[in-house]
């Protein structure tokens, strides 16, 4: 639409020139908060669930705005500026956001928006309403999320409906519990995927409370190679004291991201036992860096 009706040249969001402007505002606030919280509590999958509705409100605010109604009206060209505007800040919002869990789709999304600048793509822009001053040029690109075929997935569900009413339930306790422990069950990965993940062990250099974030960690970490500052949602569990000295495991090639201000440059590894976090730690001599395979 901004091809369209602005030759790709994203205009400005104006601010409350629709009845719907406040709403899809609020809900880029709420969405941002809960990340960071979700992220800070290492609940990644809750911050991705949080996302993925916030697309679904932006999906909703073209339907209640209607861009190409407004484009039929002359006087309400305004209107029509400041919807693509606050459309697209929020497309770079959700791209900034996903950067965490995706390696290639945020360059693609930055790309198509125009969103060339280092200072737009980051994290602490995305409360700048404003950001956008004239700089951002969509271009046309492929489809990053392509649309399902309608019918080849109506045939599929009723194909998968008509096989499940083939298959009486006994009652089994037995054949519940497997079916549930299967439901929970991750997804496979090939080796491949595996292989993608660089595991590193890294030593603990110097530990700090993050300021403003009672559930926040800063950690200095030696890798060998190089020193980097990881931070993690393990305060509640973890003094900073405890952890000075450890060696630990970490992915190295996560993406950087800012978490409260501070720079964090991968992920530790901790396990989930009764409600209580426990760090992964290594016991045998591995030099920092060593990479666990």
């Amino acid at each position: 639409m901004c091809g369209q009706y602005f030759d790709g040249k994203v205009p400005a969001y104006a601010g409350h020139v629709t009845d719907f402007d406040a709403g899809l505002e609020d809900a880029l606030k709420i969405t941002l908060a809960t990340v960071e919280e979700q992220m800070e509590n290492l609940q990644f999958s809750v911050a991705l669930s949080a996302i993925w509705k916030l697309v679904g409100q932006t999906n909703k605010y073209i339907d209640d705005t209607q861009p190409w109604v407004l484009a039929k009206d002359e006087a309400k060209k305004e209107a029509l500026s400041s919807v693509i505007g606050q459309l697209v800040n929020t497309i770079r919002a959700v791209a900034i956001m996903i950067q965490p869990f995706f390696t290639s789709t945020p360059k693609k999304m930055f790309t198509q928006l125009g969103v060339t600048q280092a200072e737009d793509q980051a994290w602490d822009s995305i409360r700048d309403l404003s950001a956008n001053k004239g700089q951002w040029t969509v271009q046309k690109g492929e489809p990053i999320f392509p649309r399902l075929d309608l019918k080849e997935e109506v045939a599929y569900i009723k194909s998968q409906m008509r096989g499940a009413s083939d298959t009486k339930p006994n009652g089994n306790k037995e054949s519940k519990s497997k079916a549930k422990k299967n439901a929970e069950a991750p997804a496979q990965i090939n080796l491949d995927d595996f292989q993608k993940i660089d595991l590193r062990v890294a030593e603990v250099l110097q530990v700090d409370k993050v300021k403003g974030a009672d559930k926040l960690l800063k950690l200095q970490l030696d890798l060998g190679y190089e020193k980097r500052q990881v931070v993690s949602g393990i305060a509640e569990y973890y003094k900073p004291e405890e952890l000075v000295g450890l060696k630990i495991i970490v992915i190295a090639n996560l993406k950087p991201v800012k978490l409260r201000g501070e720079l964090s440059q991968g992920m530790l590894l901790a396990g989930d036992a009764n409600g209580t976090l426990k760090v992964a730690t290594v016991s045998g001599p591995l030099p920092n860096g060593t990479k666990i395979r």
